[in-house]
């Protein structure tokens, strides 16, 4: 079209001057080349249109035949159409939603029902903060993890995505899915223990987090680790003749800091006991895990024995399982990364002269105490693994995870898919970042929070980590 516009102005031999003068010349000397072309343009197009009128008196058999280097009548007769159409374009373009809306007339809702802020959020939880009370009436709302809370419900920090959720929003607000209800009941019911698997961004980590905080608060000795994965980094490694695994005392002591976090008071009432009832710890008659665990930290910081870190981090474990096998305390092992465990560690074993290999978590004396869930589910504990989406696997490996005979420790871990926000849990979201005023603002307020969710559901495919990201962007 571009062509044919040019050829309008000019026959083909002014035309071609024209284009050659311009290309010629920079990009300074554009605007001069053109103007210089007119005159010869002008004077070639009169010449031009003289020639067609002559050619329009000619016989009939001359009606076909287009002077050689001329516009046909067809040409420019499809140049104005298209010109026409573009002018009619242009000028609908303005009185149409094309293009912002995607073609699609913007609901128009009314005034009232968006959340204010320093109005009270419409979606709390009915219940409150009381999360042991939290039921049907509670799900899509949300519950306030204030700092004080969460220094009584989960000392040991929460999720790194838990962690984002709050910086984003301003808020301190956790959401109560329909899933994390299923997942509580299914606790409830004994013998029950949970691998919570899903897509990536699917929620798993704060599903675990809200396990986490609704079983310390229901009384639950609960060993809560929020990632496994530095389980399995940046510690010094030397190997266990007897067991034929590897010591990692910084990863013992990081595990003994996770448990004093949550649980000095109870450890504190606690002993390890050998089975005749004498303390397992030669140099006193008893101890209580409380003290043994401090000391073995403070034991690794002052450069002491490494292997006894490990092995007291080991016996402290053993003693946790005792204590749901007697029936002394309900104990909940909540793991989070839970298929770290299961990957490779950042050390290397020598192999030989010009070969090393890598030392799997599982190679670990820690590691393999933690992931082995049959032992606490035999023991009568709960235990709850929450897969993570950022844990290089395989998923054929990760698919394994819960297989007795692939991998034994896991048996007894009932699977759990963590489903992705539903269009309504996404209402709840836009609803939670508009009160916040985090983002929202942004939106025209032709669009309602229903219309903008089922927007985010189908740009996210219901990825609560990339909704997030959205808001942000959009603040």
């Amino acid at each position: 079209r571009t062509a044919s516009a040019v050829a309008r102005v000019a026959p083909p031999v002014a035309t071609a001057a024209w284009v050659r003068g311009v290309a010629g010349s920079s990009d300074g000397d554009e605007n001069a080349a053109a103007e210089a072309a007119r005159p010869e343009a002008a004077s070639a197009d009169d010449a031009h249109e003289t020639r067609k009128e002559d050619d329009s008196e000619s016989s009939d058999s001359d009606d076909d035949v287009a002077p050689p280097g001329s516009v046909t009548a067809e040409a420019g007769e499809d140049d104005e159409l298209d010109d026409r159409d573009d002018d009619q374009n242009e000028g609908a373009s303005d009185d149409t939603a094309f293009g912002v809306t995607g073609g699609v007339e913007p609901h128009r809702p009314a005034a009232t029902g968006r959340e204010k802020e320093g109005t009270t959020f419409s979606l709390a939880t009915k219940s409150g903060d009381d999360v042991v009370s939290f039921d049907a009436k509670d799900v899509d709302r949300f519950w306030e993890l204030s700092v004080e809370t969460e220094k009584r419900l989960m000392p040991e920090g929460a999720p790194a995505s838990l962690a984002a959720e709050f910086a984003a929003s301003g808020t301190r607000r956790v959401l109560f899915r329909a899933c994390d209800l299923q997942i509580r009941d299914a606790l409830k019911r004994p013998g029950v223990s949970l691998l919570l698997d899903g897509r990536g961004g699917c929620g798993k980590s704060i599903s675990l987090a809200n396990v986490v905080a609704w079983a310390r608060a229901a009384g639950y000795f609960t060993v809560y680790v929020p990632s496994a994965k530095q389980l399995t980094l940046d510690s010094s490694y030397q190997k266990d003749e007897k067991s034929g695994k590897w010591d990692t005392p910084e990863h013992a002591a990081a595990l003994l800091r996770l448990m004093l976090a949550g649980n000095e008071v109870a450890m504190s009432e606690m002993y390890v006991k050998a089975p005749n009832g004498t303390s397992k710890n030669t140099t006193r008659e008893s101890s209580s895990l409380a003290s043994l665990a401090s000391e073995a930290v403070q034991m690794l910081e002052k450069g002491g024995d490494p292997k006894a870190v490990t092995e007291t981090a080991l016996a402290i474990l053993g003693a946790i399982r005792d204590a749901a096998r007697d029936g002394t305390h309900k104990v909940l092992f909540a793991i989070d990364e839970y298929n770290a465990l299961f990957g490779p560690t950042d050390m290397h074993e020598v192999l030989g002269a010009r070969k090393r290999g890598v030392i799997q978590a599982g190679d670990t004396r820690v590691g393999a105490a933690l992931r082995d869930a049959a032992a606490a589910t035999a023991a009568g504990a709960t235990f709850v693994g929450a897969t993570s989406g950022t844990i290089s696997l395989s998923s054929r490996l990760s698919a394994l995870l819960g297989d007795d005979a692939s991998f034994p420790e896991t048996a007894g871990l009932v699977r759990f898919d963590v489903p992705r926000f539903t269009a309504r849990e996404i209402v709840c979201l836009v609803r939670h970042y508009d009160h916040a005023r985090r983002g929202l603002d942004a939106v025209d307020a032709s669009v309602d929070h229903e219309q903008l969710a089922l927007r985010l559901k189908v740009l996210t495919q219901g990825n609560a980590k990339e909704m997030r990201e959205m808001m942000e962007a959009l603040g």
